[in-house]
């Protein structure tokens, strides 16, 4: 059964199978100073995308920490300012703030969701990741979303009444 006009609420009420095909969104940055720097995934996402997991790896020397922000984009940022008029992957997500918030990252943090199943309205965008260094350190940090796109066919036994 077609479901492509039926409400956003509707359609993530579906089963999880009828989520279709899972994909990994991925960025990474590997900073040896004391900067900033961006990375912008090679994926892009459907028009509505639905998040279904989050995860986020950091390594680096004893007692390093950074900040990292997350957001929806077309092109590499190449200034902070760029990065503050994008679209955050989660709103409010990190510190108290302007969006995209920052969220701290230390050494050795593994972050991990499962099971969200969040719709983003992406519109074709790619994930996008700052990271900035607090101190002259050497940091490492891979982040990867597990996308869908919303279901547009069901099987006709799961609207029987």
């Amino acid at each position: 059964m077609d479901v492509r006009n039926w409400p956003l609420e509707r359609k993530m009420a579906l089963p999880d199978y009828c989520f279709g095909r899972r994909y990994p969104v991925c960025v990474s940055l590997d900073l040896e100073t004391d900067e900033t720097d961006w990375d912008i995934s090679e994926v892009a996402l459907p028009d509505i995308a639905v998040v279904h997991e989050l995860c986020i790896d950091a390594a680096g020397g004893f007692g390093n920490s950074g900040l990292l922000r997350l957001a929806l984009g077309d092109q590499l940022p190449t200034v902070l300012a760029e990065m503050a008029r994008l679209q955050p992957l989660f709103a409010g997500l990190g510190l108290q703030g302007p969006e995209p918030r920052q969220r701290r990252i230390n050494f050795g943090a593994s972050l991990s969701w499962s099971r969200l199943r969040v719709p983003v309205a992406a519109q074709g965008r790619r994930l996008v990741m700052e990271l900035v260094t607090v101190a002259p350190n050497i940091m490492a940090v891979n982040v990867c979303i597990v996308v869908s796109a919303l279901p547009t066919e069901v099987p006709d036994c799961l609207i029987s009444v």
